[in-house]
């Protein structure tokens, strides 16, 4: 935590630099001195662009209302963040930094979140955006098929603010634009896991023995641990259309078990994916489509603890019914390649899952009152699996800049170890209370 406050504290003093000297006047008010202005005459000193400072105080806390599955009805968290964010920039050049200053008694962290710390550059045709940053892909409402980059699942089912389901990951990303086309290229030096509920006070399949030893081993930093990504983007007709292309490391866990050592290991295997995205009017209707093809390290599909090669389909449709109030839905649909090797080689008593999954998500938007309250709910169902997962909340808008919300988060599912079955034990009561300035 040290070493993240002074980098952060070095980032400020050396990228976003000083701010306009005060004095003070004979009647003892502070005064700001006039910066030079730019006229280009020798030896006078361009103004320096003002530092923007942003942020918020919240409060967030997520109770399990009642006991289930072994797990003791508690609370789950109850969170004091502040963020700071802080911004300088002129035509060619922007600074920003994310700080996160948090506090939970519950779970007993204590902790400095570096959210987001980089540095873009403005060119003719080229952006280059350097640090720490959120790398968003695709076009789906909370199904990730070509978004390949980090995310902070405990947080996002413990009814954190959506915001804070994506992570930052530090890269290097290059955008450039020439006839209607926009090139995106990025490298990310060292992987980042998503981060996934566990034990012991949230419920999450384990694969191995309760009495195994666990490690987890992560992708290393070497250069050929690097992770690299494309997108090509332009319009077509009325269709904002992508082509994506990533190679790197799966965020999905990979497990193994070694029977002589009683130990478990979970791990990140090579993952190489290529898709491609669309969106665009259909009439009254937004129509979004994206697919993409997974290519894991389990080419043959003979190792159950690694994922098969898997084509991904997403289909969605959002309209607009009166007002505000809006509709959507999304069909998804998961094709697992190599099925017949993965079914001949799974553990005598292990469930096998369906060559084909699909699922279907509903979310419905309304803003009441002036807009200043919006009622929520989104509601997944796998159909392959009988798994579910339903999210239902309500924001009050009190003042300019400050809300609070109130929702609850029901899991379920056939098994305990599918997708949202696995999380049945963590359905929970959450409130945030947010003010920015």
């Amino acid at each position: 935590m040290t070493a993240i406050a002074l980098a952060f504290a070095l980032l400020c003093v050396v990228l976003l630099g000083p701010t306009p000297a005060q004095s003070t006047d004979a009647a003892g008010e502070s005064q700001v001195e006039a910066a030079p202005e730019m006229t280009g005459g020798a030896g006078e000193t361009p103004s320096q662009p003002p530092l923007e400072i942003h942020g918020f105080v919240q409060y967030n806390a997520a109770l399990r209302p009642f006991r289930s599955g072994g797990y003791e009805a508690e609370w789950l968290k109850a969170e004091t963040r502040a963020q700071l964010d802080l911004s300088r920039s002129s035509p060619e050049l922007e600074l920003r930094a994310k700080l996160d200053l948090l506090a939970d008694p519950v779970t007993d962290e204590h902790t400095v979140d570096l959210r987001e710390a980089y540095v873009n550059y403005y060119g003719r045709n080229l952006d280059l955006r350097i640090g720490k940053q959120i790398v968003t892909w695709g076009v789906g409402d909370l199904l990730f098929l070509t978004d390949v980059f980090p995310k902070d699942w405990t947080a996002f089912l413990t009814g954190a603010p959506v915001e804070y389901l994506k992570a930052g990951a530090t890269a290097v990303r290059a955008n450039y634009a020439v006839r209607g086309v926009d090139i995106e290229a990025l490298v990310v030096p060292k992987f980042e896991p998503d981060n996934f509920p566990s034990p012991p006070r949230l419920a999450a399949f384990d694969p191995f023995p309760a009495a195994a030893a666990r490690q987890r081993v992560l992708p290393g930093s070497a250069l050929s641990d690097r992770e690299v990504g494309l997108r090509v983007s332009r319009m077509l007709r009325d269709y904002s259309t992508s082509f994506y292309a990533f190679g790197g490391w799966d965020p999905r866990p990979s497990f193994a078990y070694d029977p002589a050592t009683n130990t478990g290991t979970v791990s990140n295997r090579r993952l190489r994916m290529v898709g491609a995205s669309t969106q665009g009017p259909v009439g009254k209707n937004l129509l979004s489509a994206e697919v993409a093809y997974y290519r894991t390290e389990d080419t043959a599909g003979t190792d159950p603890g690694t994922e098969n090669p898997s084509v991904r389909t997403l289909v969605a449709l959002e309209r607009v019914l009166k007002d505000q109030r809006t509709v959507s839905a999304q069909l998804y649909q998961e094709w697992a390649l190599k099925h017949g090797a993965y079914e001949r080689t799974l553990p005598p008593g292990s469930r096998a899952r369906d060559a084909v999954l699909s699922a279907l998500t509903l979310r419905f938007r309304d803003s009441l009152r002036g807009d200043t309250v919006k009622p929520t709910v989104f509601a997944y169902y796998n159909f392959s699996e009988a798994d579910y997962f339903v999210q239902a909340e309500v924001r009050r808008r009190l003042a300019e800049g400050a809300w609070w919300t109130v929702g609850l988060n029901v899991f379920g599912g056939r098994h305990g170890d599918s997708l949202f079955g696995q999380f049945n034990p963590n359905d929970n009561l959450y409130a945030t209370v947010r003010y920015a300035f």
